[in-house]
């Protein structure tokens, strides 16, 4: 958002969220004009403020006067409502700032989206700066706020809207409808903020977390445009206890298409999403169902587990074999302890199985006291830190087992209040509960998640939130660089780089970036002739690998640049020969540089890159490397910078973890070396960050344990020359 600072921001998105006056700008007795669908919510909301319209007919509406034009409006309003053509609304936002409002919103379209309309948007950023206003849209539905009658938008989303702890921000208007009228949550605000063309994501974040009434929030993003600022604000809602919950639209190649039809956001890649989320402690769930009861599940629960280990209690082993298969994978099963697993055995009849998941069997059904007592059991286990009960009652329930089941959630509340651990029911249907069955945990903070997947996704939500936040308190600065500083390092990429046509940063420089920052590299020389080669192989000792030093190739591999194993100067010769010959055919000119180096043989290949991407900045990837690297198109992914825990996370992601255990029968390799260069790695991209440059390791041989690893291919270059 355009702007002074921050504190200037912050209190024009307040005051646009709070006004005291509002005016409509092309307010008109025409019915269902957007004038008079926001003057119609308004009135049935009971706004408390001052309305005013702008109309050149100047003609009343409802008993709201109309006038000509904002320069005759008497008062000076909060905020304006600008509800006309895309073509009027820059004119329109200047009289705003002139007139002293803090804020428009702006619901037309034909900005970003469009061909035409990047230079309507920019005009809009200018006059925001000029003025410090915020503004919400374009093209977007506007905001409300049940809780306090505040109905900035002409959306019709029902008249039993309650207030509550949830805040919404949604570049898709029809997710704010889905999210609203789905009638599953609680709202304080709900903002349609549409392109976010001057206020975006990360204003609006930063203002619902300082929001005591807030509890959770969720995003519907189809790009982002200030990373950064919805890190910091997503963290600062970690030190007050406020949850993020994101669904990332555009995941795909055609949903990112769609994106970018409507809104003219940025989709980005749908990964580097993934590990920005991660970095940030966003939760991400992948569709509307998990997004709601994730938001349920969060904003009801009035103290957070102290951990993400789960206990599963049900009455059916049927049901609790669907649950046991949609948690794999997603949520840490609790151990039970010896004491609780006796305490259980003495309350279940002796055919019951002691396990978690744990079957009540259908006994208990009828026997409210029974079950308190083993849930009771179950949620004092110290190991435990979250309770889900397994209930469902549908809404067409018969009314015998609607009551039972009635009677045995209304044993939760008091478990929950003796035993200290959060409690959380999951029904396997997502179609809601009997009436009976949902007044039983009224008023209490149990919540209750509706649908095997979404409802899992929900207590994923909660243990993931609890788990994180510790981990959130500091980061690593990353190892100690043995030699000169970030500065001189950035200095002398980008001097090799102006220097070098092909982008690529020479190997003398690459040599000494290596040599400080702790990246072990074979022993290595030039040559430029046959004889050169010969005696650099000799100098070195034989085995070695022959490469081609010609600035032009990317991928040695692909054009016979590379040679491997010459055992004796015959094969050194004649390997000379033939990188040379094929490198030339490929490039239709002589290359007779090329490198020889030490050959390192054994242990596991692998592949450590950096990029810079536009949107999350600076990512790491790792993955299998030299030719297994194409079987892992999809590279872990993390931000910067990376501790030691971050990058043995991300190998657990990938087939390095079971290579580096020794794969059919090979020798452990050393992974913790590895873990240590990775973390270099990232410390290097992070100094050249501002140099924007591509960083390839590939391949990295991970040696047998205790002798570390070898880089045996070090590259960077500028990437709009690799594309």
């Amino acid at each position: 958002m355009s702007g002074d600072d921050g504190g200037g921001r912050r209190s024009a998105l307040h005051d646009l969220l709070n006004p005291k006056s509002i005016v409509i700008v092309g307010l008109s007795p025409r019915a269902g004009s957007t004038g008079r669908r926001i003057l119609d919510n308004l009135r049935r909301f009971d706004f408390g403020g001052a309305v005013y319209g702008v109309h050149p007919g100047g003609r009343d509406v409802d008993a709201v006067t109309v006038y000509r034009s904002l320069a005759d409006v008497p008062d000076t309003p909060t905020v304006a409502l600008i509800c006309t053509p895309s073509d009027t609304v820059a004119g329109l936002v200047e009289q705003a700032g002139e007139k002293g409002c803090r804020g428009v919103v702006v619901y037309a379209s034909g900005f970003e989206e469009t061909a035409g309309g990047a230079a309507r948007a920019e005009r809009l950023r200018e006059l925001a700066g000029r003025y410090d206003m915020s503004l919400v849209g374009p093209n977007c539905m506007g905001v409300f706020n049940p809780g306090r009658g505040l109905w900035l938008t002409g959306g019709d989303f029902g008249t039993d809207l309650r207030p509550g702890p949830v805040a919404v921000v949604s570049q898709s208007g029809s997710g704010c409808i889905l999210l609203a009228a789905s009638g599953r949550l609680g709202l304080s605000y709900v903002v349609s903020s549409g392109n976010e063309t001057v206020t975006g994501m990360a204003d609006y974040l930063d203002h619902f977390v300082e929001d005591p009434d807030v509890r959770a929030v969720g995003i519907v993003v189809e790009g982002l445009g200030d990373a950064d600022g919805v890190m910091a604000a997503v963290r600062k809602g970690h030190e007050r206890g406020v949850a993020v919950v994101a669904l990332k639209v555009g995941r795909t190649e055609l949903g990112a298409r769609n994106v970018a039809s409507h809104t003219g956001a940025i989709a980005g890649d749908a990964r580097a999403f993934e590990a920005f989320c991660r970095r940030a402690g966003i939760v991400t769930v992948t569709d509307f169902d998990e997004l709601t009861e994730a938001l349920v599940a969060l904003s009801t629960l009035r103290t957070a587990p102290a951990g993400d280990r789960v206990a599963f209690l049900g009455l059916s082993g049927g049901e609790l074999g669907v649950v046991a298969d949609v948690a794999d994978g997603r949520v840490n099963l609790a151990r039970l302890s010896a004491g609780t697993r006796d305490e259980v055995a003495a309350i279940l009849p002796d055919f019951a199985t002691i396990a978690n998941p744990l079957d009540g069997t259908g006994q208990l059904v009828g026997e409210p006291e029974r079950f308190g007592r083993l849930a009771a059991a179950v949620a004092a286990d110290d190991g435990v830190d979250l309770l889900a009960v397994v209930l469902d009652a549908p809404p067409s329930l018969g009314g015998r087992l609607a009551a039972s089941y009635t009677r045995l959630l209304a044993t939760l509340p008091g478990v929950r209040e003796r035993s200290g651990t959060p409690v959380v029911v999951l029904s396997n249907y997502g179609g809601g509960l009997h009436p009976f069955a949902a007044s039983a945990l009224a008023g209490s903070d149990i919540p209750v998640v509706h649908g095997t997947r979404a409802g899992m996704a929900a207590i994923a939500a909660v243990t993931t939130v609890a788990a994180r936040r510790p981990e959130l308190a500091a980061e690593d600065d990353g190892p100690v660089v043995l030699g000169g500083t970030p500065v001189e390092s950035l200095r002398a990429v980008r001097r090799a780089l102006d220097a070098s046509p092909a982008g690529q940063v020479p190997h003398d420089v690459l040599a000494d970036l290596a040599t400080r920052y702790g990246l072990p590299l074979p022993r290595r020389a030039a040559a430029a002739s046959v004889g050169d080669a010969v005696a650099a192989a000799a100098s070195i000792g034989f085995p070695v690998v022959l490469k081609t030093a010609s600035p032009k190739v990317v991928h040695k591999s692909d054009v016979g640049g590379v040679a491997v194993g010459p055992s004796t100067p015959s094969e050194a010769r004649d390997a000379y020969e033939a990188v040379t010959s094929s490198v030339a055919r490929h490039l239709g000119e002589p290359a007779p540089q090329v490198t020889v180096e030490e050959m390192v043989t054994g242990g596991v290949e692998a592949f450590v890159g950096c990029v810079l991407d536009p949107v999350f900045g600076p990512l790491l990837a790792l993955g299998t490397g030299g030719t297994l690297v194409e079987l892992q198109p999809d590279p872990a992914l993390s931000l910067l910078p990376v501790s030691a825990e971050d990058v043995r996370a991300l190998v657990a992601e990938t087939p390095l973890e079971r290579l580096f255990a020794g794969y059919r029968g090979a020798d452990p390799a050393d992974a913790d070396a590895f873990v240590d260069l990775v973390v270099r790695v990232g410390r290097l991209a992070a100094d050249l960050r501002e140099a924007a440059v591509e960083i390839d390791l590939n391949p990295v041989a991970v040696l047998p344990r205790g002798r570390g690893v070898r880089v045996l291919d070090l590259r960077i270059v500028r990437p709009s020359l690799t594309r």
